[in-house]
């Protein structure tokens, strides 16, 4: 019921943008529903959450978070599947509750953040659920091995953000990854191998050098894979 409620409200504010108004924004969307344009949009640094979640000893669930993240969204509202998002997370950036078992993950003994310094992801393709959901398939990259990953991918709402003044697109995902793929096994099995991704990301129109520099970066972390 909240969800209703929420997809109303952003379609009284999508509607509300298109009647008068000094400027009208492009509408090369008007097959997706979407109401913004195809194009480049960038990670809004202030609205990017990137957490990691594990069973402890099978006694908790610790919460972990990404603070450098960044990249680029290549959005085709016409052609939704074609669309595409690239992620670069700085592996020293990942915070708990405590400083030293920060830097213990940055250490060798865990991401090994000196000799690899960023975790990638990048799409291999989209594929439609609906409207407002679908699986981004594609590949990270850990301590610079390469694996698939599928994330699923809900559309929370999209609109001209209403005091940037640009176009705007906020998304959920959710995946997993296994810790033992990327030679990331200490503890296994008291800690869990398995580790769960929660993100929430809103998206703004346009790029700027370090979130075009973070897609780069990740697309080529994949490319340089087998």
């Amino acid at each position: 019921m909240k969800r209703n409620a929420f997809q109303l409200l952003i379609a009284m504010l999508l509607a509300a943008g298109c009647s008068g108004g000094d400027s009208a924004p492009d509408t090369s969307s008007a097959s997706s529903g979407l109401g913004i344009p195809s194009g480049t949009y960038a990670i809004d640094p202030t609205h990017a959450y990137v957490t990691f979640s594990y069973l402890h000893q099978d006694l908790s669930y610790p919460l972990l978070r990404a603070t450098g993240v960044d990249g680029e969204l290549a959005l085709d509202v016409d052609s939704m599947e074609n669309s595409r998002a690239d992620i670069a997370i700085r592996a020293d950036s990942i915070r708990t509750n405590t400083s030293y078992f920060d830097a213990e993950l940055a250490s060798p003994k865990f991401f090994n953040a000196g000799k690899y310094p960023y975790i990638t992801f990048t799409t291999d393709h989209y594929e439609i659920i609906s409207d407002s959901a679908g699986k981004l398939q594609g590949h990270v990259t850990i301590r610079g091995i390469t694996k698939p990953l599928t994330l699923d991918v809900r559309i929370n709402g999209a609109m001209e953000h209403p005091m940037m003044g640009k176009p705007v697109i906020g998304i959920s995902a959710s995946g997993h990854v296994n810790r033992s793929d990327f030679d990331l096994d200490r503890f296994i099995p008291a800690v869990a191998d398995r580790v769960d991704i929660l993100i929430e990301a809103e998206f703004l129109a346009g790029s700027s050098e370090t979130s075009g520099a973070a897609a780069a970066l990740a697309i080529d972390a994949t490319a340089g894979s087998d």
